[in-house]
């Protein structure tokens, strides 16, 4: 079957931006009394927005005040800017899809400007420009909210049975089976410990994503 849509996720899927994120992301909770590391952060918040996290730190009564997620988000930015890997093989699928007839759109629930600082360097944030790049900031709900798969499968005219999910988190394995589309879980960069107990099936590599989607 070829797909008519694959919709992916951004941080952890198409670029490798978990690591410098999480890092941020810990630094700033520790600076408010909450022991945590980086991949305490990645176990705990993978899929969150940044403003849910701000939530949850003072739901475990944390300090924090009311301008935390625009401190977190200005340095995020800054070490973004700095550059970020893709992942290996994404645009080469990226290729292959649009050459088949498959739409390619971007569901993420990181801020559009975040996105412009990762995705950017690569040219890979004016390609998806026209419409195509959803954000749990602007489009509705987040993950594991289905709203933006949604959109994304309307602008395509796309069947969600016939729609792919790639995501590296729970929250938008989630936004999948809400939706009612198909999803892999993407591992290359971690997370597989917290997508098995859902049943996703999971691949490794953008190769992997190749071999199944690309007739």
């Amino acid at each position: 079957m070829t797909p008519d849509l694959v919709i992916f996720d951004c941080d952890g899927v198409i670029v490798d931006s978990e690591g410098p994120t999480c890092a941020v992301i810990a630094k700033h909770l520790r600076k408010y009394g909450m022991e945590i590391q980086a991949e305490d952060v990645h176990e705990l918040f993978v899929g969150q927005t940044i403003h849910e996290i701000h939530r949850t730190g003072r739901l475990k009564d944390l300090d924090l005040p009311d301008d935390w997620s625009a401190q977190v988000y200005e340095e995020m930015f800054e070490v973004l800017a700095e550059g970020v890997p893709l992942s290996a093989g994404v645009v080469e699928l990226f290729d292959a899809l649009e050459a088949q007839g498959t739409r390619i759109a971007i569901a993420s629930n990181g801020a559009i400007e975040k996105m412009q600082h990762t995705l950017g360097p690569h040219g890979l944030f004016d390609r998806f420009a026209d419409g195509r790049m959803y954000s749990g900031h602007t489009s509705g709900a987040p993950k594991p909210q289905p709203g933006m798969l949604h959109m994304a499968m309307e602008q395509a005219k796309a069947a969600p049975e016939r729609t792919f999910m790639i995501d590296d988190s729970v929250a938008g394995e989630g936004a999948a089976r809400n939706a009612g589309t198909r999803f892999y879980g993407y591992n290359e960069h971690g997370g597989r410990e917290l997508l098995e107990p859902t049943g996703a099936e999971i691949v490794m590599s953008m190769q992997e994503l190749h071999d199944r989607l690309v007739g």
